[in-house]
């Protein structure tokens, strides 16, 4: 992994705070494959570029005042790991989990993404 990849990511999630979705995506292969937890209320994962702009959108009705804390980034070589908080209003309630997510890299682009989390205690306001 170049400092390019850790550029990558930077940017990626600058993108996503901003509510650039596309800006997201098109740092993605046609074919990348989310791994997402499915007991995350925007779950489950995606798999190609409809499915990943339709698990943003579901992200996007599922939480309001959404905010991810990031607190590092990990060289892996051909990946990325961010470890990180996330926080929001689901269903008129306040909840937040922590995370880890992991950009696999190839050429440059993001062909395959994992998030790993550490679900609140008593799960999400349902």
């Amino acid at each position: 992994m170049s400092e390019a990849d850790v550029q990558t990511v930077r940017e990626i999630y600058d993108a996503f705070g901003s509510g650039d979705i596309p800006a997201v995506m098109g740092v993605m292969t046609d074919d990348v494959v989310f791994h997402v937890p499915d007991n995350l209320p925007h779950g489950p994962g995606a798999e190609g570029l409809d499915e990943v702009g339709a698990f943003f959108e579901r992200l996007g009705s599922t939480w309001t005042e959404f905010e991810l804390d990031l607190m590092d980034f990990v060289d892996g070589g051909d990946k990325v790991f961010v470890r990180g908080r996330a926080s929001g209003r689901l269903n008129g309630a306040e909840a937040t989990y922590g995370f880890v997510h992991l950009f696999h890299f190839r050429e440059g682009r993001v062909p395959h993404f994992d998030e790993y989390i550490n679900q609140p205690a008593g799960g999400f306001p349902g």
